[in-house]
């Protein structure tokens, strides 16, 4: 590999690490989660769990890995907003800025499929990207569950555990309904 490639890596690894310190807002305002989880461990929780659901749809893993790990990446420069803080609209167009600068700091050659996968998650319109909205959502809910079991008081914790209802609720996939029935039957 070219020297001048892999130097291009440093800026993008910065990011990649910064979302180590991103924080979960939502644990932490609504839950009062002392030492909540970053928003890298979400992201590393939603690509395992999304990997192992998509090789199970047989679709295409390498590319539901590549957007369960793109789909919070922005937040590394934007950091976390909880519903509310800002519009739909401008969180939106944070992220795309912050996105558009972090694929900068990859390889040319690599900038416009990762792009391509970001508006993908975005428009929320392919098996993958409802799979990777899915994921993402079913997470929180099994996250709430650890604290729960931690000790956090459930009513902190309701608006977590129901995070996967817009999502779940006309889900063609019978493996969504078998993780949420797996979570406490009060919650899920």
């Amino acid at each position: 590999m070219e020297k001048r490639k892999v130097m291009d890596l440093i800026p993008f690894s910065h990011h990649v690490i910064q979302l180590k310190s991103v924080k979960r807002a939502g644990w932490i305002s609504t839950s009062r989660i002392s030492s909540p989880e970053s928003v890298a461990d979400h992201s590393f929780s939603t690509c395992a769990l999304s990997m192992t659901i998509s090789d199970m749809l047989g679709l295409d893993t390498e590319r539901v890995m590549k957007m369960s790990i793109l789909h919070d990446l922005p937040e590394s420069i934007i950091g976390d907003y909880l519903p509310g803080n800002v519009t739909r609209r401008q969180k939106r167009l944070e992220e795309n800025r912050a996105i558009d600068v972090i694929l900068k700091c990859v390889p040319s050659f690599l900038r416009s499929d990762y792009k391509e996968i970001w508006e993908e998650y975005v428009l929320n319109k392919t098996d993958i990207a409802r799979l990777v909205h899915t994921v993402d959502k079913i997470e929180m809910a099994l996250q709430a569950r650890k604290y729960a079991g931690e000790g956090c008081p459930p009513h902190r914790l309701v608006r977590f555990f129901h995070s996967h209802k817009k999502y779940t609720k006309d889900d063609k996939h019978e493996i969504f309904s078998q993780i949420i029935n797996a979570l406490n039957p009060s919650q899920g």
